[in-house]
């Protein structure tokens, strides 16, 4: 038993690492820029408490293996950026320029213009507005790409919700 174990064990890593290839590839076919946050799943590992229960994500963890995941897009495009600790994307707000803290659920919030959007997607459309430079967040892209992002975010959202694809944790109702 310990033997099948092993072996299975040793063929879900590959199974892993193979797909982890396959999505650095197809990531590369989009362009040669990779903008990511730090690593950081040692602090996602340690213990969470969450009302009666403490949750941990180390078994997600290491089904998805990020620290794997960065060191192949590191090694595979021309250009790797990792934002420092204080970019805040999830936190940043860039029509009034301020830092907003919102907790881990909360998927959809409205902009202080009252524009709603998705938690995920604006943040990877507030990578997308880095100054390679400095590394802050370059506010004039921010204000004259984000009637781009909005559009896209929004058929992107329609088109989950007509198709009735369930993505769970993003906040977006499929009735």
């Amino acid at each position: 038993m310990r033997t099948k174990h092993t072996e299975l064990c040793r063929i879900n890593a590959t199974n892993r690492h193979l797909a982890i290839h396959e999505d650095v590839n197809e990531l590369r076919s989009l362009g040669d820029i990779f903008v990511t946050e730090p690593k950081n799943a040692k602090k996602l590992q340690k213990k969470a408490k969450t009302g009666k229960r403490k949750k941990r994500f180390g078994r997600s963890i290491k089904n998805r293996c990020p620290g794997y995941f960065q060191s192949q897009a590191k090694r595979k495009f021309r250009i790797y950026v990792e934002v420092p600790n204080d970019y805040k994307a999830s936190q940043y707000d860039h029509t009034s320029d301020t830092y907003i803290k919102k907790s881990l659920s909360q998927r959809m919030y409205k902009l202080s213009d009252g524009t709603m959007v998705q938690k995920d997607l604006y943040s990877s459309f507030l990578l997308y507005c880095i100054d390679l430079n400095t590394n802050k967040i370059d506010k004039n892209k921010c204000i004259h790409e984000f009637e781009k992002q909005y559009k896209n975010q929004n058929e992107t959202i329609e088109y989950i919700q007509m198709n009735q694809i369930k993505v769970t944790n993003s906040g977006i109702r499929v009735n």
